[in-house]
């Protein structure tokens, strides 16, 4: 099998070099060394933390340093990625439609029974997706962004981004270090969870009752992200609580939990969880079809969503060649554009050679997993553990990707020396209702950037100077 080629294709707004603003992130970085030597830093650090709201699960050391971005660039990524979700709301229009895309996918029954009570009725709202997080790199070499996965069923961070980034904000005012002002495109708001959710409350606010809405964990998993979120939606007037899924049931045309009638709920309970919940308690997903079919219970982030959208194959079928005429040619590009090249782990065709061959150009990935536990990066595993990996990506239906190298970002810290680390970051963004809400950025010196394998979270600012972004042409 001839090298995968990767698509010279470039659409105009691509923003290319210019993402990062390195004028004010160099200079914003040096102030904050001086500060640090100074000792201002580190107490500037303890009194944010100790008066702001949590911003995270997950202990991890506090970089004062955002990832400052030019406006400009921001706004051309916002541009790619909303065509991107569309996109994606499309492959789930597909899997409803095509028996071809069902099959190719090879979803459990459990899978397809949730998805099939979910998507009875006619409306554009059943392919929606509702929120996600697309998770990406900027390439090292051309600074080019490019999207290596889609959390869609439950994303972490959809409180917490905004509020480091207040943190982060918080620790520059105490130390006394200005800013560009963020640009009010993708101003990260504490209550930008109420955007995803405001359609499944119209009937409620219009009935004039508090609306009840339920976050689903399970019973003792519930994380400090998930009760926040909750006091996060009763400071906007609704009636939140956590509550396990398999609590909730379907009365008179209602879904209740207790004595408590629902109108929507925020599933936290990631896809991988799900999965476990449905071996463990088979009445689960009978109950849940019920649900779905014979109440309004309005799901803010859908079973298509998670099992079609959230599934790393579907990186793979944008690009596949046999599915080539179900998408147009400016479909196409953005794929193209956005994405590394991505393949489900065939037996047939070569790839399980070529994977073999070229070890360290490529990543596999299995079609759900948290916190990077399913993710296998060639070129940092033995020879052994990728040839392991190779055979059960082709048995279980995995998906190979090629390896993207994370550009470096300074970090600063405020507890060891040196005071300054470049590390590979991550450049997520958050996208609401189909639109860009907000950023965010992981930062790790492990081969998988993710704070569960070591890394950290990075503030966001997109700066409004008009100077930059001189790349983006």
């Amino acid at each position: 099998m001839a090298a995968p080629a990767e698509s010279p294709a470039r659409q105009e707004e691509d923003p290319g070099p210019g993402l990062v603003d390195w004028r004010t992130a160099l200079d914003v970085g040096a102030r904050l060394v001086d500060a640090a030597e100074d000792g201002l830093l580190a107490d500037a650090v303890r009194q944010a933390q100790d008066r702001m709201p949590a911003f995270r699960n997950r202990a991890y050391p506090l970089s004062p340093l955002p990832l400052f971005v030019h406006a400009e660039a921001a706004t051309c990524v916002a541009r790619q990625l909303e065509p991107y979700v569309r996109l994606l709301s499309k492959v789930a229009r597909l899997y409803l439609d095509d028996a071809g895309v069902r099959r190719w996918y090879g979803l459990p029954p459990a899978a397809d029974l949730l998805i099939a009570a979910e998507a009875h009725g006619d409306g554009p709202e059943r392919t929606e997706i509702g929120v996600c997080r697309l998770d990406g790199y900027l390439e090292q070499d051309s600074g080019r962004l490019r999207i290596l996965e889609n959390n869609a069923d439950a994303p972490a961070g959809t409180l917490f981004t905004p509020r480091i980034h207040a943190v982060v904000r918080s620790v520059l005012d105490t130390a006394g270090i200005t800013v560009p002002p963020h640009a009010l495109r993708a101003a990260p708001r504490d209550d930008a969870l109420l955007d995803a959710v405001r359609p499944a409350l119209t009937a409620a606010r219009r009935e004039g009752r508090t609306p009840v809405l339920a976050v689903l964990q399970p019973d003792g998993a519930a994380n400090r992200e998930s009760v926040l979120m909750a006091g996060a939606f009763q400071a906007q007037g609704i009636d939140a609580f956590v509550a396990d899924p398999r609590e909730v049931t379907p009365a008179g045309g209602r879904a209740r939990v207790g004595r408590r009638t629902l109108d929507a709920c925020w599933n936290k309970v990631n896809t991988v969880g799900w999965q476990r919940l449905v071996q463990d308690d088979p009445g689960l997903v009978a109950r849940w079809a019920r649900i779905l079919r014979e109440t309004d219970l309005r799901h803010v982030n859908s079973f298509l969503a998670r099992y079609v959208a959230e599934s790393k194959l579907t990186l793979a079928l944008v690009q596949e060649p046999a599915f080539a005429t179900l998408f147009e040619e400016d479909e196409r590009r953005l794929a193209a554009l956005l994405l590394p090249w991505s393949r489900r782990a065939e037996p047939a065709g070569g790839l399980p050679e070529q994977l073999m061959a070229r070890q360290h150009e490529y990543v596999l990935k299995e079609p759900y997993d948290i916190r990077g536990d399913g993710v296998t990066i060639g070129r940092a595993v033995s020879r052994e553990a990728w040839a392991e990996a190779v055979g059960r990506a082709v048995k279980e239906g995995g998906v190979a990707q090629r390896y993207v190298p994370p550009a470096a970002y300074p970090v600063v810290r405020t507890d060891t020396d040196p005071r300054v680390v470049a590390m590979p970051v991550s450049f997520d963004t958050y996208v609401i209702r189909g639109t860009v809400a907000f950023h965010g950025s992981k930062a790790s010196l492990q081969p998988r950037v993710n704070i569960f394998q070591g890394g950290q979270k990075l503030s966001v600012h997109v700066t409004t100077d008009s100077t930059g972004g001189e790349g983006l042409r």
